[in-house]
């Protein structure tokens, strides 16, 4: 019997010094999770910043959402593969276990591991339907 499919997705901020404009970063994190049988890059794309004083908003992060059949090993795949790509320091792996909205950080020169997502920020992903 195949594993239930769990939604995790990945935040990372973006970088004006390194540009990913082919999105080879996607390419690269679904051929790990696919190459250790834990999952696959559904889809990705820019996500806004907070706005303005002029009620503009600039692009703030890149988001990869992800599918994985094994939360844990998915983890670490994508810890692993995240630091190879040097992504920024506060990329954020996000997901839930037992109901609880949870993500690891990338704070150099190691990940804090297991972080409760902020409720101000859940309330905002859950109004937006993300989580």
């Amino acid at each position: 019997m195949k594993a239930p499919a769990l939604f995790v997705y990945v935040k990372v901020p973006v970088d004006a010094d390194r540009p990913d404009p082919f999105h080879s970063r996607e390419e690269q994190i679904d051929q790990a999770l696919q190459r250790n049988g834990v999952g696959s890059v559904i889809g990705w794309g820019d996500s806004l910043g907070d706005e303005r004083a002029d009620g503009s908003r600039a692009i703030a992060f890149n988001r990869i959402d992800i599918t994985v059949t094994d939360l844990m090993a998915a983890r670490s795949v994508l810890q692993t593969v995240l630091g190879a790509l040097r992504v920024a320091s506060g990329t954020e792996i996000h997901y839930t276990r037992d109901g609880m909205a949870l993500m690891d950080v990338w704070a150099l020169p190691d990940w804090l591991l297991e972080q409760p997502v902020p409720a101000v920020r859940q309330r905002a992903s859950v109004a937006r339907g993300r989580i």
